[in-house]
């Protein structure tokens, strides 16, 4: 597996981690949902470039990427079909799994149940010049005459989402941007990770989680993608799955000593807090050289693309 990052004591567990579970964890995500190996590669990658996230539980961090391995959704990436966003658990440094509104879409177009579903975000300028209307009763309908692009969250009037069955009829929901930042304030993830970075992917995806609790509950991967979801917005244990069998990387298996009896001193050796990078054992002079030489030339290379 590349390795992408510098690798001190705490990333060389949750490498070593991921590499002794690489191949039981893609055994148990089903092939229906997507390539397991890809999934598992771009979840790493988005793991390695995260410091917060280095530092969390070997257990919630195997335990979403699992889950979204079984979801079929890629964790970090362009797409936006999911995040794992690091959190304190009782002082605790735990990945919590976020599923974006791409992960949504692709989860629900893979149950087959809706023919095809529009969330869209609405401009404010769009209102004003009566571009957009949208009225429920009898015969619910939405007018949107998309004119602007809304980057930005200042620019967000509303977002709808539209899904057409594949029995026959849709469903259609409205949310203007006073609900959304109500959702958004329940949420504890209100203050970090995408709904800072993605704040308007976010409002797309309340307006598809929201008409995604109307869509026939059949689909197992939808009902715990919301389940999921719903927890990590009361701050709740998620209560990963895990795999079967899976192998911890024991602290004292890595460079730095004997295990502390303290569990917040042991788990801080774990994920190698606060300790410098410490040489392979039984490499050669030479070799330790040659390694030192690298890690010069990697921070190096990574001064010049911060200049």
């Amino acid at each position: 597996m590349a390795q992408l990052v510098r690798l001190d004591d705490r990333a060389r567990v949750i490498v070593q981690l991921f590499e002794t579970n690489q191949k039981r964890m893609i055994a148990g995500a089903p092939r229906t949902t997507g390539d397991p190996m890809r999934l598992f590669q771009i979840a790493f990658n988005s793991i390695c470039y995260d410091d917060k996230l280095l530092e969390c539980t070997q257990q919630s961090l195997i335990g979403g990427v699992f889950e979204a391995l079984k979801l079929g959704i890629a964790l970090g990436g362009p797409m936006q079909e999911g995040w794992l966003i690091p959190f304190k658990t009782k002082g605790v440094p735990t990945a919590t799994l976020i599923v974006g509104y791409m992960g949504y879409r692709n989860i629900i177009d893979r149950a087959g149940a809706v023919v095809d579903m529009h969330p869209r975000n609405v401009h404010v300028r769009e209102v004003e010049e009566k571009l957009f209307d949208y009225w429920f009763g009898d015969q619910p309908r939405i007018i949107h005459r998309a004119k602007y692009t809304v980057h930005q969250e200042k620019d967000l009037y509303a977002t709808y989402c539209v899904a057409n069955l594949r029995r026959g009829g849709k469903q259609m929901e409205v949310l203007l941007k006073d609900e959304i930042d109500s959702h958004r304030a329940r949420s504890r993830a209100k203050d970090s990770g995408p709904w800072v970075t993605d704040y308007c992917a976010m409002a797309l995806k309340t307006s598809v989680r929201k008409i995604s609790k109307y869509l026939p509950k059949s689909n197992e991967l939808l009902a715990r993608a919301l389940d999921l979801d719903d927890k990590a917005d009361r701050g709740e244990d998620q209560q990963f799955d895990i795999p079967p069998d899976t192998t911890w990387i024991d602290a004292q298996d890595q460079p730095g000593g004997p295990t502390p009896k303290n569990p917040m001193d042991r788990l801080k050796q774990a994920i190698g807090a606060g300790k410098a990078p410490q040489p392979e054992p039984g490499l050669t002079d030479e070799q330790r050289e040659e390694i030192a030489r690298q890690d010069r030339e990697l921070a190096e290379r990574e001064g010049q693309d911060n200049v």
